[in-house]
């Protein structure tokens, strides 16, 4: 960025092919270091602890954030040219060095803080599903949702919509919006779990456990492949 090269255009060449490769790479170290995680499994995370089933956050989903969040940080940096010579320098400005500390140590913890609160994610547990958006959570319970649904999607980005039981009596169900992009969940198998469980509440008070992990998933194939035979 600072060099001077003649003729101009080999100098806009070279400029553009060293922008180039600071969107290239690190989205080629996202593709590459993501690789493993582009299939989203079908099961869930069995918290023993909080005896639940959890769906943790995407990697695909959080990573892209991070490179944009890195750029900003690195943007907070204000340098520029020594007068007459090839090489940069923190820009001469007053306050510009602690800002120039200040500005990407708040953008990167700020990054490292959303990456390891694994937000968004999705918790079942004997009572319910808790949605945990980046900052809102929201509390959706076994018994006041209605039986039949969601359907599985028909997209594997496309969202799930539960139904909850009306506000008052002989109203209209009230949807709830329930995103899929950002969880490291099949989608079609979050539909599946949250169907089951809603139409059998004998098998609630076992979630959180390998066992009804297990359990389900079976359940689940049985379920599925009388569906293609019928």
């Amino acid at each position: 960025m600072t060099w001077r090269i003649d003729p101009i255009g080999v100098a806009f060449l070279v400029w553009a092919a060293v922008l180039a490769a600071c969107f290239l790479v690190p989205w080629a170290g996202h593709a590459l270091l993501t690789r493993g995680v582009r299939q989203r499994p079908a099961t869930w995370e069995v918290a023993v602890g909080t005896e639940s089933f959890v769906a943790s956050a995407s990697p695909r989903g959080m990573s892209p954030w991070s490179i944009l969040l890195g750029w900003l940080a690195a943007g907070g940096v204000l340098t520029e040219r020594v007068p007459g010579e090839d090489r940069l320098r923190l820009a001469e400005i007053p306050g510009n060095i602690a800002l120039s500390i200040a500005i990407p140590a708040v953008v990167l913890a700020g990054t490292a803080a959303v990456l390891l609160l694994n937000r968004p994610r999705l918790t079942l547990n004997r009572d319910g599903i808790t949605k945990q958006g980046r900052i809102r959570r929201t509390f959706l319970r076994w018994d006041r949702l209605l039986p039949g649904g969601p359907p599985a999607p028909r997209r594997s980005g496309a969202n799930l919509t539960l139904m909850r039981q009306p506000a008052t009596p002989g109203g209209p169900p009230v949807p709830s919006p329930l995103p899929t992009g950002p969880l490291h969940v099949d989608p079609t198998f979050l539909a599946d779990t949250i169907r089951h469980y809603v139409e059998h509440p004998e098998h609630r008070s076992a979630i959180g456990t390998q066992h009804e992990l297990d359990r389900l998933r079976t359940a689940l194939t049985s379920t599925d492949s009388r569906s293609r035979l019928a």
